[in-house]
């Protein structure tokens, strides 16, 4: 709004309330008019839905026993035909399982044997050492002997000595304070 131009104040209700007067009568005779038109036409649409509800109401009840009826003719005409091709599917299946089995299966068998045996690291002999085992276990020997050797040259003169302080000592006495020689 511009600054030259002047509000209406707000306590100026008499001008609104005959605006609102003089629509309300111009609206009056128009409204009077139309109703009969509006009446008309909402009974019409009214009349028109119910017929056509009325005519739906028949193929709704027939629509579900038509789509079984449907269903059960297409399991019966499917039915036979999946079971032939069952019935000719298994012995080919059977066939050519055998023919693998007795054909392929060894041919294949024998390349993967013979991939294995190429691919297989050879098996290599051990170094022999029976010559050094041998060779110790001869020395073992010769060593055990000389000891058997140098024990029995011991012996003797350990032996004269022993006997002698074996008939210098007097028996031993038993629990009871008797000799343990009878």
């Amino acid at each position: 709004m511009s600054v030259l131009t002047r509000k209406n104040q707000i306590n100026d209700s008499s001008g609104l309330r005959a605006q609102a007067a003089y629509a309300a009568r111009q609206v009056g005779p128009l409204a009077s008019k139309s109703l009969p038109m509006a009446q008309q036409a909402a009974q019409q649409a009214a009349q028109q839905a119910q017929v056509a509800a009325q005519q739906a109401v028949p193929f709704a009840r027939t629509a579900g026993t038509s789509v079984r009826q449907g269903a059960d003719g297409a399991l019966a005409w499917a039915t036979p035909k999946v079971d032939a091709a069952r019935a000719w599917a298994a012995p080919q299946l059977e066939q050519s399982a055998r023919a693998i089995s007795d054909s392929l299966a060894p041919t294949i068998s024998s390349a993967l044997l013979n991939a294995a045996h190429k691919i297989d690291a050879p098996v290599r002999k051990k170094p022999r050492r029976r010559g050094l085992i041998a060779g110790i276990g001869l020395l073992v020997a010769a060593a055990g002997g000389g000891v058997f050797v140098a024990m029995r040259l011991r012996q003797p003169a350990e032996s004269e000595s022993v006997t002698v302080a074996d008939e210098e000592a007097p028996p031993d006495p038993d629990m009871n304070g008797h000799s343990q020689i009878v």
